[in-house]
């Protein structure tokens, strides 16, 4: 029973077929242990990929994605830990990789899309100490204020059609990791994230490769940055696919300096 009532509870967001199927193998988990961790972790998966398949739906409002983050927040550290998720530590790596460690602590960096500040926590780790964390999430950005690493919080979507409350020329760094997707910080926002950066700093992000592909990005996205590159807005650094960037998904990094 008590295992039936564990799997219940990760698995209320699963179909009456699914749950039918768990139910039919009870009996073999409780002869066989190693079943039932599989399946408990086989169920934890397919929440998680519920949850992430929700905030990138297409055609959500910005007011629904903020939202399910919101009622995320609680078990989002959980659900996307580094053991599973590589998005910030890569992108931290990177930033490490353009400010050598004695300028660390005065760089300023914009942590974008920060969420509950797994980034910011890298970063920090790091010898980054002066960072900014936005999201539009207040829920998300909470569990981020708890981790006492950052300086400033804003609280807005990155978008196209509106400068954030920012000077241009701002941020040594501005950083992203999982920003990029479906509803989320669009192509146009590049622009926006190029003028609060100031001359000779840097723009990082990692994402899921894949996502290069989805209608918001496809033929656009990869369009403006060599747009940007070729009218000397800034330069490209790097560009590199990362096999397991989410599981077995594969994800992508870029890196841009400020001309």
């Amino acid at each position: 029973m008590g295992w039936a009532i564990r799997t219940g509870l990760y698995c209320a967001h699963i179909t009456h077929s699914q749950r039918r199927i768990w139910t039919e193998r009870l009996f073999h988990f409780s002869y066989y242990p190693e079943l039932n961790m599989n399946a408990t972790e086989s169920c934890d998966k397919m929440g998680v990929n519920s949850k992430i398949k929700d905030v990138y739906t297409p055609g959500r409002t910005k007011e629904e994605v903020i939202d399910s983050y919101n009622n995320w927040a609680d078990t989002y550290e959980h659900d996307l830990n580094p053991d599973k998720f590589r998005g910030p530590v890569l992108a931290a790596n990177e930033c490490c990789a353009v400010i050598p460690e004695k300028n660390r602590m005065s760089a300023l960096v914009l942590d974008l899309a920060a969420g509950t500040g797994f980034l910011g926590k890298e970063l920090h780790q790091k010898g980054f100490k002066n960072l900014h964390a936005l999201d539009p999430s207040t829920e998300m950005l909470e569990k981020a204020r708890a981790r006492n690493v950052y300086q400033k919080f804003i609280i807005k979507f990155i978008s196209e059609e509106e400068e954030l409350p920012v000077n241009a020329d701002t941020y040594d760094i501005v950083v992203s990791s999982g920003g990029m997707g479906q509803g989320h910080i669009p192509a146009g926002a590049l622009l926006e994230m190029l003028r609060i950066t100031r001359k000779g700093g840097y723009i990082i992000w990692s994402m899921r490769e894949e996502y290069l592909r989805d209608p918001q990005y496809d033929g656009i996205l990869e369009a403006l940055i060599d747009n940007m590159e070729e009218s000397g807005k800034w330069s490209k650094i790097k560009k590199r696919v990362i096999p397991n960037y989410y599981e077995e998904k594969e994800g992508a990094v870029f890196v841009f300096k400020k001309i």
